[in-house]
């Protein structure tokens, strides 16, 4: 079975280190070859270290890359038998045995990967792009961009609902329609760049797609539209949310969200408006956006205080969500499209942020679908254990002899 590739980056005191993962093939490649050349610009003169203990196999283009990076002094580590093997094929020659000055100081634990990258990509950001890590305003233009931006989602929505229309993405591709009826998350970018580039910031666009069997599309909206309870259904990532008012088919709501990206004690306070449409009895969906966005910075610390609207770091201005939902073949569809505006990034420094940042979305918006499935499983089984309890209360207080029908029979005769 293939491996996807992937590789992380360990930032020590003499050495900065590249620990590499899976199958490495010419997109791999790529993607190393040009990260390696902007780190190479900030790391002096420490020495490379190039992991392949993890590497499963490596493709021509790979093979081609490491040799040459071994050429120009850089010293490769593979400590099993099997990539050692790997290793010594690509360079040429037999390499040591792993010593004690490639393992405690430099070796890292497989859970403190991501760590470690993160922290390798906020050095360069701060070496190599000292304003990234400054604050932003969020300008005129951009949030044109973002409006014009919406529109033609707003369109593609409306084309969708039509009489003949798609409603559902899920239903466009028999591949990904057999997965999502299987049981199986998909997430994906939408086509096209993403994020699309805008005057002053970028723009994230991703679709999700979920099948809930054995539930009702009322099930399913009892637990969108509890607002009250967001903080229980999407903890930890949601700390506060508060219905602010409704009318039916309008809902005003806000949230205090926890924002974990590169570790920034960093919270988002944000008010939203919620848009439902009923179309028929089976399809339904809700247009969200957001209409104030505060960042809190050192949230629970003495220093905590709430930066000014459309200032700050910039890390999300606006958010803006479609929720489609149709209750067919047993089940709810469930479709939730996510689109973010944040500031910009320089594009060098986007070869190694982007990653996190595809990652980030793609993991946060199968993580709200999963959650979103885990309220609605709760909510349905506290429900039935309601009507169960309420169901042998009944029959208790019927049954003849019972002290509830005793009291009612001595009642009977005052």
């Amino acid at each position: 079975m293939n491996q996807p590739f992937d590789f992380y980056m360990h930032d020590g005191p003499t050495a900065f280190r590249f620990e590499l993962a899976g199958d490495l093939n010419h997109e791999g490649a790529s993607r190393l070859d040009q990260v390696w050349r902007t780190a190479s610009s900030v790391i002096g003169d420490r020495r490379l270290i190039i992991d392949m203990t993890f590497v499963t196999s490596v493709d021509e283009q790979g093979r081609a890359l490491l040799a040459r990076l071994y050429r120009d002094g850089a010293r490769v580590v593979a400590n099993s038998k099997s990539s050692r093997e790997l290793a010594e094929s690509i360079v040429g020659k037999s390499l040591s045995e792993p010593t004690a000055d490639t393992g405690a100081s430099e070796r890292t634990l497989l859970p403190f990967r991501a760590f470690f990258r993160a922290s390798a990509v906020i050095l360069l950001a701060a070496l190599v792009f000292p304003v990234v890590v400054n604050g932003a305003t969020l300008r005129s233009e951009t949030i044109a961009a973002w409006n014009k931006y919406l529109q033609t989602a707003n369109v593609n929505l409306q084309d969708r609902v039509r009489t003949g229309g798609s409603f559902l993405w899920t239903s466009e591709n028999g591949q990904r329609a057999a997965k999502v009826r299987a049981g199986e998350i998909v997430v994906a970018p939408t086509p096209g760049q993403n994020p699309k580039k805008v005057p002053g910031g970028l723009i994230h666009h991703w679709i999700g797609a979920a099948f809930m069997p054995n539930v009702r599309l009322d099930d399913l909206l009892a637990v969108t539209r509890a607002y009250d309870h967001y903080k229980e259904f999407y903890r930890p990532s949601v700390i506060q949310s508060k219905l602010i008012a409704s009318n039916g088919s309008e809902d005003r709501f806000s949230m205090l969200l926890m924002n974990k990206a590169l570790f920034m004690k960093m919270a988002l306070d944000a008010d939203y408006e919620a848009t439902n449409v009923r179309l028929d009895d089976r399809r339904y969906y809700t247009i969200s956006r957001t209409t104030r966005v505060q960042e809190i910075e050192e949230l629970g610390q003495r220093g905590e205080h709430r930066v000014p609207e459309d200032e700050g770091g910039g890390y999300i201005w606006k958010l803006y969500s479609i929720a489609r939902f149709e209750q067919r073949d047993g089940g709810v569809y469930v479709e939730l499209e996510a689109i973010a505006l944040s500031r910009d990034i320089p594009a060098l420094l986007r070869l190694l942020v982007d990653p996190i940042v595809q990652r980030v979305s793609r993991n946060s918006l199968l993580t709200s679908l999963q959650q979103t499935e885990q309220a609605v499983r709760g909510s349905l089984a506290s429900a039935s254990k309601s009507a169960n309890l309420a169901a042998s209360a009944e029959q208790l207080r019927t049954v003849p002899g019972s002290p509830s029908t005793r009291r009612s029979a001595s009642n009977g005769f005052h």
